[in-house]
C-alpha cells in the first residue's frame, strides 16, 4: 500500500528543503550589472540567487506537486482529463531597474553550497499556486513568454529537412548509410510533424474562442491567415483556460529562462460559434498563431515541441482604422513543449506514490535533456572570477614608464594567475 503524502507538502516547502543548505545569507539588493556578476565573496547579492536548484529536481518536484493538486481538485483517482503541463522559453524579468532587465545576468553564478564554492545554473525565482512560497521569498518576477526571430529560425526552421537542434532533442539518429538514406527521409520516419492555424480571441474572463483556419489557408495570403477573408475560418470554439500552478526557473547560463505550468482548459457549455460574425463583442486580444508541433512516432519521448509564430493585436475600444490596427499588431515566437495527454493521465491516476516519483523522474530528465538542444547552458564564468590583485603591491603602484632596462611590461602586470 502507498503511503499518504502529507496534506500541507507545498511545492515551496518541497524545494526549500531540498536546497536549504545552498542559501545565500548575505544582504538582498535589487538586481544591477554590479552586484549580479556571481562572485561569492561580494558582500551584497541579487535576491533572486537565494534559491538555487538542480533544473532536473526542480522539474521532478513540479511534477509530483502538480500530481497532487489535480487529484485534490479533480476530487477522485483519476480526475479530469483537462489537466496540461507544460514548459515555455522566455525571460524572467527583474521589478527593479528597466522594465526589460533580465533579473539575472547571464552566466552561471558562484553560490557557497556546504562551504564550498559551486557552479550553479538554476534559481527558482517565482511559485504560484503555493500559499506558502511568498513567505520570505524573493520579489515577485514577471515572465515574458517568447524568443527572438533569429533564435526561432536557427533552432526550428529546418524542420524535418535536415539535423537541427529541434531534432537533436527528440535525439533522431542520423541516417541510414546501408539504405542510401537522405536526413530528411530519417528525420520523417522518427518525427511527426503537423501544422495548424488558428485564430483566438480572448476575453477578460479568461474564456477565449478559437476558429481554425482550413488546411488551404496555410499557403494561402497574409490576408487570409489575418482572418480577413472569413470563408477559410473554421466553426469557432470556447473554452476556458486557467493556470493552476506555475513556477519560474531563472537558467542565467542558458539563452532563455523556463516557465513551468498545470493549466485546465475547460470547454464551455456553449462551445460553438458558427461564424466569426457570431462572436461575443469585449474581447480584449487577438491572436494568430501559425504552429508546427513536433513528436516521436515511436512514443519514446512523452513531451511534444510547439513552435508557434504569433501575431498579437489588441483590441483598441471604439473602433479603428484598419492602419491603426496594423500598427497595433507585434509578431511574437515562441517554443513550448507540453507533456502528451496519455502520460500526463498516467501521472495523475497512478495511485503508487513511489512509481509517480519515479515517472516524474524520468520525465524530468526526459524534459531537461530537450532543453538542453534547445537552450543549452554553459559553464564559462565572467572574467572577474579569475583575476586576483599581485602579491606585491608597491610594484601596481608608481610604476614610472619606461620600464627600467632588461624588464618586460609581464613583470608589472597588476594581476597574475591563479
Amino acid at each position: 500500500m502507498s503511503q499518504k503524502r502529507p496534506a500541507g507538502n507545498s511545492f515551496g516547502s518541497l524545494l526549500a528543503k531540498s536546497a536549504k543548505e545552498a542559501k545565500r545569507t548575505a544582504e538582498d539588493r535589487p538586481s544591477s550589472s554590479a552586484n549580479n556578476s556571481g562572485n561569492a565573496n561580494t558582500n551584497t547579492n541579487n535576491p533572486f540567487l537565494s534559491r538555487p536548484t538542480q533544473p532536473e529536481e526542480a522539474i521532478k518536484l513540479f511534477l509530483i506537486q502538480s500530481r497532487s493538486t489535480a487529484r485534490r481538485k479533480g476530487g477522485t483517482a483519476a480526475g479530469p482529463t483537462n489537466f496540461e503541463i507544460e514548459a515555455r522559453l522566455g525571460t524572467i524579468l527583474s521589478p527593479y531597474g528597466q522594465h526589460d532587465m533580465r533579473a539575472l545576468s547571464s552566466g552561471p553564478k558562484l553560490v557557497p553550497i556546504k562551504g564550498m564554492n559551486r557552479v550553479v545554473h538554476a534559481f527558482v525565482c517565482n511559485v504560484s499556486g503555493d500559499s506558502t512560497a511568498t513567505s520570505g521569498a524573493a520579489p515577485t518576477t514577471n515572465f515574458e513568454g517568447g524568443i527572438t526571430r533569429s533564435n526561432y529560425l536557427k533552432w526550428t526552421n529546418s524542420g524535418l529537412s535536415e539535423v537541427s537542434p529541434l531534432s537533436l532533442a527528440f535525439s533522431c539518429r542520423g541516417p541510414s548509410a546501408n539504405r542510401n538514406e537522405s536526413e530528411s527521409a530519417a528525420l520523417r520516419s522518427q518525427l511527426n510533424e503537423v501544422e495548424t492555424v488558428e485564430t483566438v480571441f480572448a476575453y477578460p474572463d479568461k474564456t477565449r474562442v478559437a476558429f481554425p483556419h482550413h488546411s488551404s489557408t496555410s499557403s494561402s495570403s497574409a490576408a487570409s491567415m489575418n482572418g480577413q477573408q472569413n470563408s477559410h475560418l473554421g466553426r469557432g470554439h470556447k473554452e476556458r483556460k486557467e493556470k493552476v500552478s506555475t513556477i519560474d526557473i531563472a537558467l542565467p547560463a542558458a539563452p532563455y529562462d523556463l516557465r513551468l505550468t498545470l493549466a485546465t482548459e475547460t470547454p464551455m457549455k456553449d462551445d460553438s460559434v458558427t461564424t466569426i460574425q457570431h462572436l461575443a463583442n469585449g474581447w480584449n486580444k487577438k491572436r494568430i498563431k501559425r504552429r508546427r508541433s513536433y513528436s516521436r512516432t515511436d512514443k519514446s519521448f512523452a513531451w511534444r515541441i510547439d513552435v508557434t509564430e504569433v501575431t498579437s493585436m489588441d483590441n483598441i475600444a471604439g473602433g479603428a482604422s484598419q492602419q491603426k490596427q496594423q500598427q497595433n499588431e507585434s509578431v511574437g515566437y515562441e517554443i513550448e513543449m507540453e507533456l502528451s495527454t496519455q502520460m500526463t493521465q498516467k501521472l495523475l491516476q497512478t495511485t503508487d506514490d513511489g512509481a509517480a516519483r519515479k515517472l516524474a523522474e524520468t520525465l524530468s530528465q526526459q524534459l531537461w535533456y530537450m532543453l538542453q538542444q534547445l537552450n543549452p547552458t554553459h559553464d564559462i564564468l565572467e572574467v572577474d572570477e579569475f583575476l586576483s590583485e599581485h602579491p606585491s603591491k608597491g610594484i601596481t603602484m608608481g610604476v614610472r614608464w619606461p620600464f627600467p632596462p632588461g624588464t618586460t611590461c609581464m613583470e608589472f602586470s597588476p594581476f597574475e594567475k591563479k
